[in-house]
């Protein structure tokens, strides 16, 4: 099928734990353009001894960004969507107001706050429940650790950090479904919120409020920078990563994708959730999707590897050359396992690679080149046992890897997943995020007319690549199997 689409603009506010960008985007001649307006750096703040987000700032530059976007546009932008990071929310007081300063995810309050969870609700009711997985910063023990507060009893309303903004843009109060699904209190069917779970919090479910579906309409931008240009809200997928899997190119429905960054993203896309025992002890979790799918998937540290090892090197070499440093097949022997705590943030990264092989009962490597070989085929043993978990777990078989993501720029990387993995890898596009978002709005106005129109006008629009698996040595198999040895 030949995507068409009908022409329009709009804007794409996407918004990261390290940068926040106001994006116009247009729709024309079958394919969707890009460019950026506005980028701010966006980092954690800390206020009172806590990590917090600086939510006036943030909320100025994304509108300074917006009137930008208007007077840049050649035609009127007709709508505006907001994507963001997940988990994170600001409380709102009986005039819509801010409570207090938003406090960040990776803020110490959550500290012991799974063991305390699990005194009231054991894991696996809790995931049976929610289909998520437990990681220290969800939304359920950010609240847990602020019941009873001041703040919370101040609160008339909990808005996750995208659908804040789009409050602001709209007037409604409004929580959309990916987005919420990030924070393990929202039945993992349905868009309910989970009652016993919210009692168990002594939240009142009015503060959450009812939960819309990605493609919303909330109504025309009430903020004074529209002007007089008639521009609709649309609750995009609030999440990100959402939006990114609404903007693979895809064709071959047997597939798994991979979004490569700082941290890596593992996973599949389904019609229902993965909610056994061993998908929890795996670490697997059922986010949200748009079109009432499943994103089953599982966190990586990722990327983050090679950008601490990196910086260990202190020395001014760029990522493309330490890919030519590694680029060589050259046996090595030692593996890690990303998902162990010394990755996680460690002081200095080599250090962290250096102990990981000691207590795994392996030599340190002599060249600085091994420990970048290392890290790349180690992740890339990482995507390839959590795809065949998948793959086990979902029923399916996987023929096919997008990649997306910062990483998918790397023809190095790309490669090598293929190899790995055994499978045909397709990367892009880059902006992912941003894709996705201009592509449900366009399906919000009628402009596309549902998803499998628009992932073809991104594969229209963006660079496509294909790679096709190598050879595998006898040593790299051999590797892999080290890998699950010491994984296990």
């Amino acid at each position: 099928m030949k995507a068409t689409g009908k022409g329009f603009n709009c804007i794409a506010v996407d918004m990261g734990a390290g940068s926040i960008r106001v994006m116009l985007g247009s729709l024309g001649e079958g394919v969707i353009s890009l460019k950026e307006i506005h980028r701010i750096d966006n980092e954690i703040q800390v206020e009172e001894g806590r990590d917090t987000w600086n939510m006036e700032k943030i909320v100025g530059e994304i509108r300074f960004g917006i009137s930008k976007a208007i007077e840049a546009s050649e035609n009127a932008p007709e709508s505006i969507g907001v994507d963001a990071w997940g988990v994170d929310y600001v409380l709102l007081d009986a005039h819509g107001e801010l409570v207090e300063t938003p406090v960040a995810y990776r803020d110490k309050r959550t500290e012991g706050m799974q063991e305390k969870w699990l005194s009231m609700m054991s894991d696996s009711e809790t995931f049976t429940r929610t289909g998520i997985n437990f990681y220290v910063f969800n939304t359920l023990f950010q609240l847990l650790s602020t019941k009873g507060s001041k703040a919370l009893q101040r609160s008339t309303k909990i808005l996750f950090v995208p659908c804040y903004i789009s409050y602001l843009l709209s007037g409604k109060a409004l929580n959309e479904l990916t987005i919420a699904s990030t924070s393990q209190m929202l039945d993992v069917n349905g868009d309910q919120w989970d009652h016993e779970i919210l009692d168990k919090l002594g939240l009142e479910e009015g503060k959450l409020g009812k939960v819309i579906e990605p493609g919303t309409l909330l109504g025309q931008v009430v903020l004074p920078e529209a002007r007089d240009i008639r521009m609709e809200s649309v609750a995009v997928c609030g999440h990100d990563t959402a939006c990114v899997v609404a903007a693979l190119p895809v064709e071959n429905p047997s597939y798994a994708y991979i979004s490569a960054g700082t941290w890596c993203i593992v996973g599949v896309e389904s019609v229902r959730p993965l909610i056994s025992e061993k998908a929890r002890q795996l670490g697997i979790t059922n986010e949200r999707g748009y079109g009432n799918s499943y994103r089953s998937l599982k966190n990586i540290v990722g990327l983050w590897l090679l950008q601490g090892l990196k910086k260990s090197l202190s020395a001014d070499i760029s990522y493309a050359q330490m890919e030519e440093m590694v680029n060589e097949e050259v046996d090595i022997q030692q593996v890690i396992d990303p998902d162990d705590p010394l990755f996680y943030n460690p002081a200095r990264m080599k250090d962290a690679f250096d102990d990981y092989y000691e207590k795994t009962g392996q030599t340190q490597p002599h060249r600085f080149s091994d420990y970048l070989r290392s890290a790349y085929d180690s992740l890339c043993f990482s995507f390839r046992f959590h795809i065949e978990q998948l793959e086990e777990l979902s029923g399916n078989n996987i023929e096919v890897l997008h990649l997306v993501g910062g990483g998918s720029q790397s023809d190095y990387l790309c490669q090598r997943v293929a190899t790995i993995c055994g499978r045909e890898v397709i990367s892009g596009p880059v902006e992912g995020a941003t894709m996705g978002n201009i592509v449900i709005q366009g399906i919000a106005l009628g402009k596309i007319s549902n998803l499998k129109e628009g992932r073809a006008l991104v594969k229209q629009s963006c660079r496509v690549k294909n790679y096709a698996p190598g050879s595998v040595t006898a040593s790299l198999e051999e590797r892999y199997k080290k890998y699950l040895t010491i994984k296990t």
